[in-house]
């Protein structure tokens, strides 16, 4: 056995409740709620027993505060606190939390955990701080409990909480230990009452008992006042009143006391050097001990050796009203607590007593220490409410801080139409967002009003500054870029999403790979590598997403990391993947890992086009094409909506779904206003000549738009394929065959065939006819699709008489005119005319065609298809 750390009689203020802490001791116990009200005494008795327990039977104590917004953010602090008590070692507290970067894994922690620490108890005190977290964590605890045995999860909380009708295997129990338990008996008063004023009065406890129903916090005001009074107020006294009002400023040794109290409620919780900073005060500790025999506060673990003072809930209340009254005073101690919370890696609440106090320029530097770190930040508002009480005349001197504003408010749907404004503060700054060094600031501001750009949809506006601020990385000393490298790859990576919106792709692609270079953390660089590896699969390059795909380190990402909106590039990547290789069904599976981030995402316009492909191919192309015209069509649009690559992509197949469901007038009303020179609207312009029977108009405009600049792999190979159909309608195989020599070398490089994919059947057909006849097997393979890849989505079906059908079947199994004829006892010249209408039905002109044609519309079992 370990050795006791310390005994329950031994702690201030605190009594021997071994009616309680027989519950907590069984071996059997595997969950327990201690659940009441604020005061009710329920920290104090899971913290006494928590304190008793030896090396053998480790407590993680994790206090929860009110701006844990996500499962990450939550389970990272469980880490943080892990890791300070020393329950984590340094590499496993790295790598779990180099994990929580991308996706909450709380069965890894939890494993972890009881690795390193054997039997382990998890102790969240202030469980309703969780609020809407909390259904989401009952959960992830449900999860724990169920799959680690050996882990034990004590709760204290004023709220609900399904972990209270925890149903757990035989031979393990969960408990609630109820308001009518943690109410003290009149027996513990007499022992409280004896330890606190030496006075061994039964009466008096049984009186006190009556007075405050054994409730823990008036109990203890009730003995305080029996130690300053030398007896116990009637219950109808205004003395009993100010005790039941919790006046205990009046109840302190001095005023001294009363600031001490009043400076120290200003923080969450403290230590005895933070209490000095705040107060000035010649014996904090000394102090805090009597606080603490008296029932104020108590000593929660906080750090290995290292704990930390928590006054009771409804304590801190009263005396943070009366910190409020000196506003200079309070603003000063949030300074401190800010820089001190700092110290102690808490960013989040640093960064909400900077703002209190005024100091901005430490919340610049946190908030960026956030966005590195934290990547919920960036689509989060839980800093909403602390960023708007910022004065608006500090925000333009403070640009990251209008910039966090406008993050936070595109977070909120309510209050997404305010975020610009925000944002064009921040642009229009011309103070640098932090202080580090001169030339890494200026590629700070410089990359801040580029990112900025992009969020108020300047996108080729933002494309531009991206590329010019990502050069001034080459200006910042050696030196500088080492120690800073995590900041400056971070920061890359968002301009690098800037240029490939703004439609500078091959420009993306080396910053997205200079980020990859500069990021120390592994699960950082997984995401500039899955970056890299979307942008290449959206231009058309599959060979190389796949490279990318295979750089990424698995091990550092858990394996539901696809859950997580860092990784959304990452699923454009797999998508284009799927789509190009046909496997319309699994693309649109990979779509089901964005589920969660989708709405908020500036994503949105990509992964909303290969759901688009996947509908198209699996037959649902009209229903989908009217789903994303009503979310273009919302007051607020859908984001990353605008003058961008991602739109026009998501135009393009707009456009195209709206042709094959029989709609060409809806089709060009979604080209109409896109811009002329987008080469990513290209194909689909050509389509739509091509479907209003403008053959040469659409031939015509097709060489012009192969000539524009920017165009990918795939918009080039796109648009050069839907111009062969238009030569080869126009009588021009010659032209045909060159322009899909030139889009077949590209899939056979590089792997994108997607749009072969959306010719229609017939006009497929006759490439096909033209390539056969070229003799270039190339082609062929590059045009011939496994049969049902090529739904006619919203048009009719091809109708055969049941005598024409017979005649196919026919056409099947015999070959030729003369046998068919024979077969069907009629004559030679009657099978020519049946085989003619027959013909002119399915848009073909040969027996092979004909063939090819009528198993792809279903009119033939693949079996009767003899080639």
């Amino acid at each position: 056995m370990g050795e006791l750390r310390v005994g329950a009689a031994s702690i201030a203020g605190v009594v021997d409740r071994p009616r309680l802490s027989t519950i907590l001791d069984s071996d059997l116990l595997q969950v327990c709620v201690v659940q009441g009200p604020s005061g009710s005494g329920k920290t104090t008795l899971v913290r006494s027993w928590a304190l008793q327990q030896t090396s053998d039977h480790p407590v993680a104590w994790i206090s929860v505060n009110k701006l844990l917004a996500s499962r990450h953010s939550f389970w990272q602090h469980v880490v943080n606190s892990a890791h300070r008590l020393g329950l984590l070692a340094d590499d496993t507290a790295r790598s779990l939390s180099d994990q929580l970067t991308v996706t909450a894994d709380p069965i890894r922690i939890a494993t972890a955990l009881v690795a390193e620490s054997r039997r382990l108890t998890l102790v969240f005190d202030t469980y309703e701080n969780l609020g809407a977290l909390t259904p989401e964590i009952d959960n992830d605890v449900t999860r724990i409990v169920a799959t680690v045995p050996t882990a034990r999860v004590l709760i204290t909380t004023r709220g609900p909480t399904a972990l209270a009708d925890q149903d757990l295997p035989a031979g393990r129990i969960s408990r609630v230990i109820t308001m009518s338990e943690l109410a003290f008996t009149p027996d513990e008063i007499h022992t409280l009452v004896a330890s606190q004023t030496g006075l061994d009065d039964v009466h008096l406890a049984r009186s006190i008992a009556r007075s405050t129903r054994g409730y823990a916090l008036e109990v203890r005001a009730a003995v305080l006042a029996v130690a300053n009074l030398g007896t116990v107020p009637r219950a109808d006294s205004a003395e009993w009143s100010t005790v039941l009002e919790s006046r205990l400023e009046a109840l302190l040794p001095d005023p001294l006391a009363a600031r001490f109290v009043a400076d120290t409620s200003v923080p969450p919780y403290f230590d005895i050097d933070l209490a000095a900073r705040l107060t000035g005060h010649p014996d904090a500790e000394g102090l805090l001990s009597v606080l603490e025999r008296n029932g104020f506060g108590r000593w929660i673990p906080y750090a290995r050796g290292r704990p930390v003072f928590q006054y009771v809930e409804a304590v801190r209340d009263v005396f943070r009203t009366r910190a409020a009254d000196d506003d200079e005073r309070l603003r000063r101690s949030s300074r401190t607590t800010a820089h001190w919370l700092l110290d102690n890696g808490d960013l989040d609440q640093s960064l909400q007593f900077a703002i209190a106090g005024g100091d901005y320029a430490t919340a610049q530097l946190i908030f960026l220490l956030l966005l590195i770190t934290d990547p919920d930040s960036y689509i989060s508002d839980r800093f909403l409410v602390p960023l708007q009480q910022i004065p608006h005349e500090e925000l333009e001197p403070h640009p990251l801080l209008a910039f966090a504003l406008g993050l936070a408010l595109m977070a909120n749907p309510i209050l997404r139409q305010e975020a610009p404004s925000a944002f064009a503060i921040s642009i229009a700054s011309t103070a640098m967002p932090v202080k580090l060094s001169p030339q890494l600031d200026r590629f700070c501001s410089a990359s801040l009003k580029a990112v900025a750009r992009r969020l108020i949809f300047r996108f080729r506006e933002s494309a531009d500054a991206s590329l010019e601020a990502a050069q001034l990385v080459d200006a910042i000393d050696a030196d500088v870029v080492e120690q800073f490298r995590e900041h400056i790859g971070t920061i890359l990576r968002q301009l690098s999403y800037s240029l490939l919106q703004g439609g500078k792709i091959d420009d993306a692609l080396v910053i997205m790979a200079r980020s990859a270079a500069l990021c120390v953390n592994e699960t950082s660089r997984n995401y500039s590598i899955a970056y890299a590896a979307g942008t290449s699969a959206f231009a058309g390059d599959i060979a190389k997403a796949k490279a990318f795909q295979l750089a990424i380190d698995t091990s550092a990402w858990p394996a539901d990391l696809r859950q997580s909106y860092m990784n959304g590039l990452g699923l454009v990547a797999e998508g284009f993947i799927r789509l190009d290789s046909l496997d319309f069904a699994g693309a649109l599976d990979v779509l089901g890992e964005s589920e969660s981030y989708i709405q908020t995402a500036e994503f949105w316009p990509f992964l909303t086009a290969i759901s688009m492909a996947a509908r198209f191919g699996l037959g649902q192309g009209l229903a989908e094409a009217e789903r994303v015209t009503a979310e273009l069509s919302k007051p607020v649009p859908p984001p990353g909506i605008g003058d961008n690559v991602g739109t026009e992509l998501l135009n393009a197949w707009l456009a195209h779904l709206w042709l094959q469901g029989g709609e060409p007038r809806r089709a060009a009303g979604v080209l109409e206003n896109q811009r002329a020179d987008s080469p990513h609207l290209a194909w689909a312009r050509v389509e739509v000549l091509l479907e209003a029977g403008h053959a040469r108009r659409a031939l015509d405009l097709a060489s012009v738009l192969l000539e524009l600049p920017g165009h990918t792999l795939r918009s080039r190979a796109a648009t050069q394929t839907v111009a062969a159909v238009a030569a080869a309608r126009q009588g021009a195989p010659d032209v045909a065959i060159s322009l899909l020599n030139r889009a077949a070398v590209i899939y056979e490089t590089y792997g994108a065939r997607l749009h072969v994919a959306r010719l229609p059947l017939a006009d497929r057909v006759v490439l096909l006819e033209l390539a056969r006849r070229s003799g270039s097997t190339s082609l062929q393979h590059y045009l011939e699709l496994p049969t049902g890849v090529t739904p006619e989505a919203g048009r009719p079906t091809v109708e055969l008489t049941p005598r024409e059908r017979v005649v196919l079947a026919a056409l099947a199994e015999h070959g030729t005119t003369r046998s068919i004829a024979h077969a069907l006892v009629v004559s030679p010249h009657t099978i020519k005319s049946q085989l003619h209408a027959i013909y002119r039905k399915l848009g073909v002109s040969s027996r092979d065609s004909a063939l090819r044609v009528a198993r792809e519309y279903g009119l033939l079992d693949r079996t009767e298809v003899g080639s």
